[in-house]
């Protein structure tokens, strides 16, 4: 019978990790390109594909996404970790293209990768072509505050709480703009 006052160790296999996105920033902070480069691979998609859903011009899109990894480096050491580092990337792309849009007093909405099937029948891919277009033209009408609200929910899988991080705004604000978004969009898309 094994002495109850031995403690008992386990040998386990440590099978190592990829370092945490908070870890990589810390990392890409005291200037780790490696790390800064893993984080580019990691959010740059999700970062552009918003940042053009906003202002519509891939070009645009990409500078200001060189702007929010630039931000990234030279702030990556004032990141306190209250969001998560995918929420404090958006909220930094949020902040530059809102700057963006106002400087352009423009609405628009990005004709994106939302094409049909190769396989469904002509009138099915008109259809959806309409729906499409009927969605994008009411999603154009809305402010760029409501859009944004709809884009990250929906696209980003951001909770309110997120949200409003990246807005800078009250959780509140962000649960009206989201219902005023919602019945704005039923009430664009029913007179379709």
């Amino acid at each position: 019978m094994p002495d109850s006052s031995r403690e008992l160790t386990l040998n386990t296999l440590a099978v190592p990790r990829p370092p945490a996105d908070v870890d990589l920033l810390r990392q890409a902070a005291a200037g780790d390109e490696a790390a800064f480069a893993e984080l580019y691979d990691l959010y740059a998609p999700p970062v552009y594909n918003y940042l053009l859903r906003l202002v519509n011009e891939p070009s645009v899109a990409e500078e200001i996404l060189q702007e929010v990894f630039l931000a990234m480096w030279r702030g990556a050491r004032r990141f306190r970790a209250e969001a998560k580092v995918k929420t404090w990337l958006l909220r930094i792309a949020h902040h530059q293209a809102v700057s963006w849009l106002r400087r352009k007093r423009t609405v628009l909405w990005p004709d994106d990768e939302l094409e049909g099937d190769a396989a469904a029948s002509i009138e099915e891919d008109l259809a959806r072509h309409w729906q499409i277009d009927q969605v994008r033209g009411a999603l154009a009408r809305l402010s760029p505050k409501h859009r944004a609200v709809i884009e990250l929910t929906f696209v980003h899988g951001l909770s309110y709480l997120e949200i409003a991080q990246v807005m800078n705004c009250p959780i509140g604000t962000v649960k009206s703009r989201m219902s005023y978004a919602l019945r704005r969009l039923n009430d664009l898309l029913s007179q379709a």
